[in-house]
């Protein structure tokens, strides 16, 4: 298998984890109530983590698999002019 796919699929299963982190953090302080009980930026950490982490952190996020992914399908491209293969 060529390199390029098993980026493809390498960066599919790092994102998945990441998005996944990033959209259900808020389990983690049902998980571990010890949690709860921190201040951040004056609000109380079980709401504020899991918003900033659900909009920032997915922003954040998103952009790098855009940034990676974009590359990849230029290698990939690239790949296939060279081996001939007709879009």
């Amino acid at each position: 298998m060529n390199s390029a796919y098993k980026k493809e699929i390498r960066y599919t299963l790092i994102f998945s984890v990441l998005l996944l982190i990033c959209g259900h953090l808020g389990l983690l302080f049902v998980a571990f109530p010890s949690l709860q009980n921190k201040m951040v930026f004056g609000f109380p950490s079980q709401y504020i983590i899991p918003v900033l982490m659900g909009w920032l952190g997915l922003m954040v996020v998103v952009y790098f698999q855009a940034k990676l992914c974009n590359d990849l399908d230029d290698e990939i491209e690239a790949l296939n002019d060279s081996t001939g293969h007709i879009r």
